[in-house]
């Protein structure tokens, strides 16, 4: 009994899968960022604004956007661009489908810039002017 608990066990463990190493590229921003301010600028003024609620920016090992239930995220970029270094987005395992993106009208955007500094995340689009958001690892 003892020899078939052990080679259950062993057989449980091989059967686990892990997430594949993330791209180098992608290393040190997978994972959870909290939105802690935001900044626009308009006609030469910029205006920085601290966050009031919980806001998560979350990526996956493969660089897909993902909310925190694992959904991806609606209007999501293709490409990432991290401190400098361009990133495609494919994804390496099954993508679950958002219902919700099926209410929300997109404004095509091909890559987010990111510029990452240990824990801390700075995201901007062309997309949206002269946006910033400023993240915390969470």
């Amino acid at each position: 009994m003892n020899k078939v608990s052990i080679l259950l066990l062993f057989l449980l463990f091989l059967g686990c899968k892990k997430d594949p190493e993330p791209s180098p590229i992608i290393k040190e921003i997978v994972g959870r960022w909290r939105l802690v301010a935001t900044e626009y600028t308009e006609n030469g003024k910029t205006t920085r604004t601290e966050a009031t609620t919980a806001s998560y920016l979350i990526f996956r090992f493969d660089g897909l956007i993902v909310d925190k239930d694992g959904l991806p995220g609606c209007c999501a970029p293709g490409s990432l661009i991290v401190n400098g270094a361009p990133f495609q987005i494919k994804p390496l395992a099954p993508v679950p489908r958002n219902d919700a993106c099926a209410r929300t009208s997109c404004a095509a955007c091909d890559h987010l810039d990111l510029t990452q500094d240990r824990d801390t995340l700075i995201s901007s689009s062309s997309c949206f002017g002269d946006y910033k958001g400023f993240y915390v690892r969470y």
